[in-house]
């Protein structure tokens, strides 16, 4: 029997926990007191996660650290940038963790992959450039670890780190998803080397099944566990490194060893090896299957009417001091736990490794079905240069930001990077031209709306009603879906509101003078709100949405085609016909499309990977 170390890994020294991609899940019911159903909670929980980092700051010193552990440290900063909470703060943290880096890195004599990885993401996260980081390129010394031949080839680390379980499995997960961060495809010696160090039960062991038997005794320690699994399979996903095979056995694995309570813990959940759920290992969790673009509180996950999401939401302190931390159920109850807090924040944020700079990433599309990517959103291709029937009209980003639709208004759909085409209206009769899409919860779906009101929709994108066949006043001009996917709004020009499903109405400009024409409608993260925004960059703001400012009254070069909001929903982004992009209260200016001299842009997708 090997040595497990049971300290919930997180964003520790020896490996890292993974966060995931803005996500909108489905909707469970839960019973409530009174004998009904209520929502059960769903990914993100942006103010859960805000007070949670909020709780870490007091935890640090004004110098930006966690006394005495640079590693902890680094796990604290990658929860603020994740929150995108007190970022000054992180800054000055990044600027100690810079000084005090050689330390950290070495491991068992030589440079720890897992802690170069951790530097490599925190970078990426806090808009710093891991090529030079402190005076040290650490993606070069990343790369530097890897073994080129004998049984270890492509595994980052020596093979005293390997035995001592400094590396392994899930810090070579967490390798991919850095190099991924650093804008470089993985050697591919490399992805094969975690590839075949998964199990037959779809998991994988730490630090590797020959020093870790695939066919261990889970209640001893030993065989695959749930944390290096959710860590293999975010940096595969990073890499492109998923087949199918290697994703339905995984998602096996973990479905089996989940708890009864909608959680996980380190070691699978057993007949003969009962575990208690912890928020560390089911933040993992929820991560990895983010990475596969699935929904954590869609019906899969649901067991018995508890989520993963709810679960992890048992853990939170309520009372004073330590009100919005995490507990861990091994430790004082209801007391704030420093590694389960910043372990849960960027999960309850729905960001997985790598992401950047929160409200930096965006694409722009064109109507000739060009596509624009700007601050690290990856391109997956366009349709700019080809013959079209009809001019794209709009795009929509899967949920992980591995891929985007466009469609045109004809009803034609193109599918980009991991957006599986699912179905179109092109070459079908339309009453009105298709004028918009969104995407559904879970990525597996999306609507096309037409002008009048018509919705037609695809994948597991649930049909909740339409206008057409209605009298309207004025044309629809698009379509956003609500968090869970159980519903959806839309907006005509004169900015009347209609909602479907589970979408609540918040109020509308419908009836209301109006200077110029609305052109599109966006939601909060929580969907407890929604903005307008006028082709002037008018904006109005309803429910829980806030005012960040607007165009308003301002001169423009060309009118506002579309906007975006931030994944912590505290700024947006207007996009001008002639790409112009201007930003609103955290949202980051990344570049815009006026440079290449178009007319043509016709909508602005966030990334939120």
């Amino acid at each position: 029997m090997h040595t497990i170390i049971h300290t919930w890994r997180g964003f520790v020294a020896t490996a890292s926990a993974a966060a995931l991609a803005l996500i909108l899940a489905t909707t469970g019911l839960t019973s409530n007191a009174a004998g009904g159903s209520i929502p059960s909670p769903t990914l993100p929980q942006v103010p859960s996660a805000a007070a949670a980092a909020q709780w870490l700051t007091g935890q640090m010193t004004s110098g930006g650290y966690i006394s005495g552990s640079v590693s902890e440290t680094v796990s604290t900063l990658l929860a603020l940038a994740a929150a995108n909470v007190n970022l000054p703060l992180a800054q000055t943290g990044l600027a100690y963790v810079e000084q005090n880096a050689a330390s950290y890195i070495e491991v068992d004599g030589a440079d720890g992959p897992g802690q170069l990885s951790l530097l490599i993401l925190l970078a990426h996260a806090l808009g710093a450039d891991p090529t030079n980081f402190g005076g040290t390129n650490l993606v070069t010394r990343l790369l530097a670890t890897k073994q080129t031949s004998g049984p270890n080839a492509g595994l980052f680390g020596t093979d005293t780190q390997l035995t001592d379980q400094y590396v392994g499995t899930y810090d070579q997960g967490l390798a991919l998803a850095a190099l991924k961060a650093a804008g470089m495809t993985a050697p591919a010696a490399t992805v094969s080397w975690l590839q075949q160090a998964q199990c037959p039960n779809g998991g994988w062991s730490l630090p590797d099944p020959t020093l870790n038997a695939c066919n261990g005794d889970p209640a001893q320690g030993d065989g695959p566990d749930t944390n290096s699994s959710a860590l293999a399979l975010q940096g595969l996903a990073a890499q492109g490194g998923l087949t199918p095979t290697i994703e339905a056995s995984a998602l096996s694995f973990l479905r089996t060893g989940q708890n009864s309570d909608g959680g996980w813990a380190y070691d699978p959940n057993a007949p003969d090896n009962q575990q208690t759920s912890d928020p560390d290992s089911t933040s993992e969790v929820i991560q990895g299957l983010l990475a596969l673009g699935l929904s954590p509180d869609s019906a899969q996950f649901t067991v018995g009417g508890n989520t993963p999401t709810s679960l992890l939401l048992t853990f939170k302190v309520t009372t004073a001091p330590d009100t919005g931390a995490f507990s861990s159920p091994f430790a004082t109850p209801n007391t704030g736990n420093l590694y389960a807090t910043f372990q849960a924040v960027p999960a309850l944020m729905g960001l997985s490794f790598p992401f950047g700079p929160s409200g930096s990433s965006y694409w722009l599309a064109g109507s000739n079905g060009g596509v624009y990517a700007f601050g690290g959103a990856p391109f997956y291709g366009s349709l700019g240069g080809q013959t079209l029937n009809k001019p794209i009209v709009g795009i929509a980003p899967t949920i992980n930001g591995g891929g985007y639709w466009l469609t045109a208004a004809d009803g034609g759909v193109f599918g980009f990077g991991n957006a599986a085409y699912l179905g179109s209206m092109g070459g079908k009769p339309l009453n009105k031209p298709v004028v918009g899409i969104a995407a559904g919860a879970e990525g597996g779906g999306y609507w096309l709306v037409a002008s009048d009101g018509g919705v037609f929709n695809y994948g597991n994108a649930g049909f909740f009603g339409s206008r057409g066949g209605q009298s309207l006043n004025a044309p629809i001009v698009g379509i956003a879906p609500t968090p869970d996917g159980g519903g959806y709004w839309m907006v005509a020009s004169d900015g009347g509101v209609f909602n479907y499903g589970d979408a609540g109405f918040f109020g509308s400009m419908g009836g209301k003078p109006l200077n110029a024409p609305i052109v599109g409608i966006t939601p909060t993260p929580d969907g407890g709100g929604y903005w307008l925004v006028a082709s002037d960059g008018g904006i109005f703001a309803f429910g829980d949405a806030g005012y960040h400012g607007s165009t308003g009254g301002k001169p423009l070069n060309a009118p506002i085609a579309g906007m975006g909001s931030t994944p912590d929903g505290g700024g947006y982004w207007f996009v001008a016909s002639d790409g112009g992009v201007f930003t609103f209260g955290d949202a980051i200016f990344s570049g815009s499309a006026t440079p290449y001299g178009v007319r043509n842009i016709v909508g602005l997708a966030p990334n939120a990977s």
